[in-house]
């Protein structure tokens, strides 16, 4: 008889949220990781382990099926320490990605190299500094150093460029039931294991729904550790971001000498990153150069998909992308010139006004990204359409968004998907209700993560038709956690 862990149910549901300590979110933001330890009992641990060592033996790799396998697996995110780490870094209504991952190391695995994940297969995605985007790393067993835990470079997740020669490394080592918080983009890599034992790590990622609301934090400090990279002005920014605070640049006047966006370019990345917050710093001035610096490659895309990201291509959209963040952190003084780039700039510059855009966040940007949903460069696409869903929803950006379900590139698709998401959980009831027919046919697309987001967004609407589009797919796509191949029926 299979026993569902009852304990750690009764835990949970007596247990509020945990918010992390303002030390705690300072380490998250300047590291990009928080290690953090499960108060779930030893007995669920040992439960998640040997469940996945026996089902290892009956599957083969069961990718994005870990929950519906394994739903006893559902109970660690409901854990205190790790919902209130959540809630602080990601908002109250926060979602699970449907891509999951189980991380086996055998013993005589080979050690990888440090990379950055890819979205699901694909690299056209500008990555955000501020955490819109977060993964949670679980370990059910020991995990010491010998046996091979996950590495990551402290302060890496601003860094496209290798990070060998900038940052340190830290492994993610620990008791049964350590836990590591870490940015979407921090460089990471499986280490070695030393051991004749079996090491799992589960990895599932989370994103924010909607714009940070004010919380009571103050202003920023650096955290007690030292990070390296300095990129403080980015740390800072991101903060600020966080809690709430709006952008103190928009009302910055300067009168000095022209101002230079050489540094932007510099060969240390870390540098060209700080010096686009840095102009930001002298607010309306600096418009007129960071617009200029977007269009340095008029270059165009030539990609293929991968996996995970190296860092070999850093430099071809490094000044572009460097300028990008620092006209975000100059806020809504910057839409008219990032409409303009949005319209008429290269392919680099386009992608980039649309990501800028997107994290700005003013609804006056509607109509510019729809036009650019037009654009025939799937980059473009691909920031515009995930750019509308950060905005307060719209008439004409729902239309647009729900037409992006049709879009060729399933990489739009899903943006598409996650937008409307994102939109379903802060617009009207007539505005919902018309989505419910487009995500009920999205259910059926061919990529599983439209699919998936189809679905979330349909069980938020949660209106009688929405659940009559959803309930049907759930009930013939439901997986049988009881039957493996020696347990068929």
């Amino acid at each position: 008889m299979r026993i569902y862990p009852v304990e750690a149910r009764e835990h949970n549901a007596h247990s509020a949220p945990v918010p992390l300590s303002d030390e705690q979110l300072r380490h998250f933001i300047a590291a990009g990781y928080l290690p953090l330890q499960s108060t779930l009992p030893s007995s669920y641990h040992r439960l998640i382990f040997e469940r996945f060592d026996q089902v290892s033996q009956s599957y083969g790799h069961f990718g994005n099926n870990l929950l519906p396998l394994v739903p006893e697996l559902g109970e660690l995110f409901e854990d205190p320490i790790v919902k209130g780490a959540l809630q602080t870094v990601l908002g109250k209504d926060y979602s699970m990605h449907p891509h999951r991952a189980l991380h086996s190391n055998p013993p005589g695995s080979p050690e990888q190299g440090f990379h950055k994940d890819s979205y699901w297969g694909y690299v056209r995605r500008v990555r955000n500094h501020r955490p819109w985007w977060v993964m949670i790393m679980y370990f059910p067993q020991s995990t010491p150093v010998k046996k091979g835990p996950t590495a990551v470079m402290r302060g890496s997740q601003h860094l496209n460029q290798q990070p060998n020669e900038y940052c340190a490394p830290a492994s993610i080592s620990g008791k049964a039931g350590s836990l590591v918080m870490i940015h979407y983009d921090i460089w990471h890599r499986k280490m070695l294991n030393q051991t004749e034992l079996n090491r799992y790590m589960f990895k599932f990622e989370f994103t924010r729904l909607r714009l940070p609301e004010p919380m009571d934090r103050g202003l920023w400090i650096s955290p007690k550790r030292k990070v390296k990279p300095d990129l403080s002005p980015v740390w800072e920014s991101v903060w600020d971001w966080l809690v709430g605070r709006p952008s103190a640049t928009d009302s910055v006047g300067y009168g000095g000498n022209a101002i230079s966006t050489d540094d932007l370019g510099a060969s240390d990345e870390w540098r060209g990153i700080r010096a686009g917050y840095e102009l930001a710093n002298f607010g309306k001035a600096a418009i007129g150069p960071l617009l200029n610096a977007i269009h340095s490659n008029p270059s165009g895309y030539n990609e293929k998909r991968r996996y995970s990201d190296n860092g070999l291509l850093w430099r071809d959209d490094a000044i572009a992308r460097n300028a990008a963040h620092g006209l975000v952190s100059i806020g809504r003084p910057a839409i008219d010139g990032l409409l303009d780039t949005l319209d008429y700039g290269g392919d680099r510059a386009r992608k980039h006004a649309a990501f800028a855009l997107g994290e700005i966040g003013d609804r006056s940007a509607t109509d510019g990204l729809v036009r650019a949903l037009r654009d025939d460069e799937v980059h473009v696409r691909v920031a515009a359409i995930e750019a509308l869903g950060l905005l307060k929803p719209s008439n004409v950006g729902l239309t647009a968004m729900l037409a992006a379900l049709r879009d060729p590139a399933s990489e739009v698709r899903f943006d598409a998907a996650l937008s409307l998401m994102r939109a379903s959980t802060r617009t009207s009831a007539a505005m919902k209700a018309k989505c419910v027919s487009s995500l009920g046919a999205a259910l059926y697309d061919t990529n599983r993560y439209v699919s998936g987001y189809a679905a979330e967004a349909l069980e938020r609407i949660g209106s009688k038709a929405a659940l009559a589009e959803l309930l049907p797919f759930l009930r013939n796509s439901r997986w049988c956690a009881h039957t493996d191949n020696q347990h068929p029926f």
